[in-house]
């Protein structure tokens, strides 16, 4: 009888000891699978704008329901790969930084690019700041660190994507009058769509109360490499 007992406890450590080295040996390729995705993409360099590039977003605000959709094309590129984009079919442009980040106007005014800082090297730090218009016509300064998480799948409706990822956190402040808070925001980058391919920003007054939330998803593009 001993013998039998024996007998079945060495076979269950010995399954156990099978199910721990599968497990160690899946962790290990998905491990190296990402390690092989981050030398793929990083370090990564700024993007070469063409004209006719272009990209349709959904801004989505979470809290109210609210949503817009936006189409930047590329009508000209500057000497220093900044370039100018019209915004739908209309006479709106913004302008778009040799580091796709996009300049607040008055056709953007809520924009607040600055989250981009090429070469983008996993774990790389630094920290980054804009203006852009609050409610009531006042302006609002971001400041945030950032930094370079890696590379992720990331889905959208415009398909999926290697991109990398990179993570803000920090406040805003408004230039005049009373408020500001803390703000966080992640933003995914992918360089096949030479654009951010998603966005979930999310920011709090003084700490309190429901954090406002939006995010910004891509839907389509056509770009040329």
């Amino acid at each position: 009888m001993k013998a039998i007992e024996s007998k079945r406890f060495s076979m269950r450590i010995g399954s156990r000891a099978v199910a721990c080295l599968l497990a160690a040996g899946f962790a290990a390729s998905t491990t190296s699978a990402a390690s092989a995705a981050d030398s793929v993409l990083l370090p990564q360099d700024a993007p070469h704008y063409r004209t006719g590039d272009n990209w349709t977003y959904v801004w989505s605000d979470l809290l109210s329901g609210k949503s817009r959709t936006i189409t930047q094309t590329v009508t000209s590129v500057n000497a220093d790969g900044s370039a100018s984009l019209q915004i739908g079919s209309g006479s709106g442009h913004v302008e778009l930084t040799s580091e796709a980040n996009v300049i607040p106007n008055a056709a953007a005014q809520h924009a607040c690019g600055i989250a981009l800082h090429f070469p983008l090297r996993a774990g790389t730090r630094y920290e980054a700041d804009c203006q852009a218009a609050g409610e009531a016509s006042t302006t609002v300064l971001r400041r945030a660190q950032c930094e370079v998480q890696g590379v992720e799948e990331i889905k959208t409706r415009a398909g999926s994507f290697s991109a990398i990822k990179i993570r803000m956190t920090g406040v805003w402040t408004p230039q005049s009058g009373f408020g500001g808070g803390p703000m966080e925001e992640t933003l995914w980058y992918a360089p096949t769509a030479k654009r951010i391919v998603r966005e979930e920003f999310q920011s709090r007054m003084a700490g309190k109360g429901v954090p406002a939330t939006t995010s910004t998803e891509l839907v389509r593009y056509a770009v040329r490499q």
